[in-house]
C-alpha cells in the first residue's frame, strides 16, 4: 500500500514569509503614520492650550485691576456721584490708560447712561454708543445674571466699529458691606491691536499669533465670540509639525528595528507631556517671581495683597505693611559694580526670609525696594519685627573680592484699618520710608 505524504515546498515557505514581511511592512507603515499624526495632533492641542492659558491669565490680570476700582468707594463717588475730572485724570481714566495699557475706561450710571469715558490717543473716534452696541450691553446682562450667585465681574469680547476689544466689567460695590450698587458699572477695555497681540506672542511663546477677521474653526485658531455668541474675529497661530523633523529618522530606525515603534511612541508622548508641564510651571514662575531674588514680583505681590485685603475686611484682625529700601544703593552699584548690587539684594532677601514668618507676604516691588505684609500683627509688634530685621542686615556685612560692605536699610511702616484701601496704606508706608531716609536713614519710621 502506498503512503500519501504532504510536503511543504520551498516556494510555499518563501511565499508565506514574503506575505508576513508584507503584512509586517504595512503594520509598520501604519504605525509610523499613526505616530507622526499623533505627534502633530499633540503639538496642535498643546499650542491651543497655551493660547487658552495666555488669554485666561490676561483676563485674570485685567479683572484684578478692575475689581480694585469697582470695590473702592472713592472711585464710585468720583466717577459716578461727583464726576471729579481732576481725580479721574490722576487716579482712574488716563492713569489706567497710561500705566496698564487700557484703551478705554468707562463708568456707567443709571439707565445705561455714560458717567465718564476716557479713551487713549489711538482710538480717538471711539464713542459710547459704539461700545454699547458692539457688545457691552450683552456683558451687562451677563453681569446681572452672575450677580445672583457670583461677584458680577465678567469678561468678554466686543466689536466696536472695526476694532475688537477684550473688556472686563463689574458693578460697583460697597467697600465694607460688599453689596452691589445698583445700575452702576465700571468697564475697562483693551484693543486687540498688533502691538498687544505681539506682546502676547512674545510673553507666552506663541509664534505666528495674529488676529484675523476670518472665523474658520481649525485646530490652530480660536474664534472670538461676543456676548451674543456671534463670531467677531479669530486668533490664529503657527504650529510646528514634529513629523517633518522626525519622519526621516524614524524611517531609518524602524526599517531594521520596527519593534522599537512602541517604545518611541511612549517616549515622545511622555516627552510632550513633560514639555507642557515644564512650560506651565515656567510660565507661572516667570509671571509671579522676581528672577534675581526668587520672591514675589510686584505684580504677584499686589495680587496677593488684594486677596489679603479682602480677607482682612471680611474677618477683621490686625495687619501692617512695611517698605524696605537699601540706603545708598546707587553708590554700591557705582563703586563696586552692578554684580555687587545684585548680591546685596540677594543678601537682603536671605536675611529677611530668615527673620520673617512663612505666613508673611514678602515681595520685591522695585529696583531696591521691598515690601512685606505682616499678617495678624499689631503695630508695635510689626515695628519690633522690622527693626530686628534692620539690625540683622546691618550686623551681617557682605564679603566679596576682599571687600567688606556693610549695608543698611530704611523702613517705613503703616498699619491697616477698615477705612483705607491697600493703595492708600502703601502710600502711607512710602511716606514713612521717605521720612526715615530724610531723617538720616538706617531706621524705622512709622506712618502717623
Amino acid at each position: 500500500m502506498r503512503e500519501n505524504k504532504n510536503f511543504v515546498t520551498t516556494e510555499s515557505v518563501i511565499a508565506l514569509i514574503s506575505g508576513l514581511y508584507v503584512a509586517t511592512g504595512f503594520a509598520v507603515v501604519f504605525s509610523i503614520l499613526f505616530l507622526l499624526t499623533s505627534l502633530d495632533r499633540a503639538a496642535k492641542l498643546d499650542r491651543a492650550n497655551r493660547v487658552d492659558i495666555a488669554l485666561n491669565l490676561e483676563t485674570r490680570y485685567l479683572k484684578a485691576i478692575l475689581l480694585e476700582y469697582a470695590n473702592w468707594d472713592e472711585a464710585y463717588d468720583k466717577l459716578i456721584v461727583d464726576l471729579d475730572e481732576t481725580w479721574i485724570e490722576s487716579n482712574s481714566g488716563q492713569y489706567l490708560i497710561d500705566q496698564h495699557g487700557f484703551d478705554f475706561t468707562l463708568a456707567i450710571k443709571a439707565n445705561r447712561q455714560v458717567a465718564n469715558l476716557s479713551i487713549s490717543d489711538e482710538v480717538k473716534e471711539l464713542k459710547f454708543a459704539k461700545i454699547m452696541s458692539g457688545g457691552l450691553e450683552d456683558l451687562i446682562e451677563e453681569s446681572l445674571q452672575d450677580q445672583e450667585g457670583g461677584e458680577g465681574a465678567v469678561a468678554g469680547y466686543i466689536l466696536a466699529g472695526t476694532e475688537i476689544y477684550l473688556v472686563v466689567l463689574s458693578p460697583f460695590k460697597d467697600e465694607k458691606t460688599e453689596e452691589i450698587k445698583p445700575d452702576s458699572y465700571l468697564a475697562l477695555g483693551r484693543r486687540l491691536d498688533t502691538e498687544y497681540i505681539g506682546q502676547l506672542e512674545s510673553s507666552y511663546e506663541l509664534p505666528g499669533l495674529r488676529l484675523t477677521d476670518k472665523t474658520e474653526n481649525k485646530m490652530n485658531s480660536k474664534v472670538l465670540l461676543d456676548g451674543s455668541s456671534q463670531a467677531i474675529g479669530c486668533l490664529t497661530w503657527f504650529v510646528e509639525q514634529p513629523s517633518l523633523l522626525i519622519a526621516p529618522k524614524v524611517v531609518v530606525i524602524v526599517t531594521p528595528f520596527f519593534c522599537l515603534a512602541i517604545f518611541l511612541t511612549r517616549y515622545f508622548l511622555k516627552l510632550d507631556y513633560a514639555d507642557r508641564i515644564a512650560f506651565e510651571e515656567r510660565l507661572y514662575k516667570e509671571a509671579t517671581c522676581d528672577p534675581l531674588t526668587n520672591i514675589s514680583n510686584r505684580r504677584q505681590f499686589m495680587t496677593l495683597c488684594q486677596q489679603e485685603m479682602a480677607v482682612h475686611r471680611r474677618n477683621g484682625g490686625t495687619l501692617a505693611v512695611a517698605l524696605f529700601d537699601i540706603d545708598h544703593f546707587k553708590a554700591i552699584n557705582d563703586t563696586y559694580g552692578h554684580a555687587m548690587g545684585d548680591k546685596a539684594l540677594v543678601h537682603l532677601v536671605q536675611i529677611c526670609s530668615g527673620e520673617l514668618r512663612e505666613s508673611d507676604i514678602f515681595g520685591r516691588i522695585g529696583g531696591d525696594e521691598f515690601a512685606v505684609i505682616l499678617r495678624e500683627t499689631p503695630l508695635e509688634e510689626a515695628i519690633n519685627v522690622v527693626d530686628r530685621v534692620r539690625e540683622k542686615i546691618e550686623a551681617c556685612p557682605i564679603k566679596a573680592n576682599h571687600n567688606v560692605i556693610t549695608i543698611t536699610v530704611s523702613i517705613g511702616v503703616a498699619p491697616m484699618n477698615d477705612y483705607i484701601t491697600f493703595d492708600s496704606i502703601l502710600e502711607m508706608a512710602d511716606v514713612a520710608l521717605y521720612r526715615a531716609k530724610k531723617n538720616g536713614r538706617n531706621q524705622v519710621f512709622v506712618s502717623t
